[in-house]
């Protein structure tokens, strides 16, 4: 891993993709906040083309069953499910909007900071079908479905299968000199 030596938010240091998480609802009002931290996130043309299904209940059931047999062994646990998606065109004049995706990566990162600031695990996946989710959910085609998080407290690794425990660590980060052009 490697060191980081800026000063840098904490959050940012200590954020990763947890695996591990506990079956302990969220009060809605910190949902609410997860969402408003998103909508604080910079936009093209102050677009906005984010748009986040929380799925709890029975619609979490539903969105659940949309990911794969390995997400779901883990992801299961979480109280909330949260489908992502992106505005595809401008609300003006219905025109692409070619920064849809860079945008809602923004705002999905906002939400996952302040996520990790409240205590939380913001975990996104991609292994799901979008098909399915479109279908489940009613999702409009102007909508790209980018990925599913799973939101919930971190909860104990042991809990987790044997292939996820030993999946459930930071991941190496890059060093700066590969990342700059």
């Amino acid at each position: 891993m490697r060191k980081i030596k800026h000063d840098v938010m904490p959050e940012m240091k200590r954020r990763f993709a947890n695996r591990a998480i506990r079956e302990q609802n969220i009060p809605q009002d910190t949902l609410e906040a997860l969402v408003e931290a998103a909508s604080l996130a910079p936009s093209c043309f102050n677009e906005q083309p984010w748009r986040f299904l929380i799925a709890t209940g029975e619609r979490r059931e539903q969105l659940l069953a949309t990911l794969t047999p390995k997400n779901q062994e883990w992801a299961g646990k979480a109280p909330v499910l949260v489908l992502t998606c992106a505005k595809k065109t401008f609300t003006e004049g219905g025109k692409d909007n070619f920064w849809h995706l860079s945008d809602t990566g923004c705002a999905a990162g906002f939400f996952i900071l302040e996520a990790e600031r409240r205590g939380l695990v913001a975990h996104p996946m991609a292994g799901f079908s979008k098909k399915a989710a479109r279908e489940a959910f009613n999702i409009d085609e102007d909508l790209d479905i980018v990925h599913v998080m799973a939101v919930g407290y971190p909860g104990d690794v042991k809990l987790l299968s044997e292939h996820n425990q030993a999946r459930n660590r930071p991941n190496p980060r890059k060093p700066i000199s590969e990342i700059l052009l």
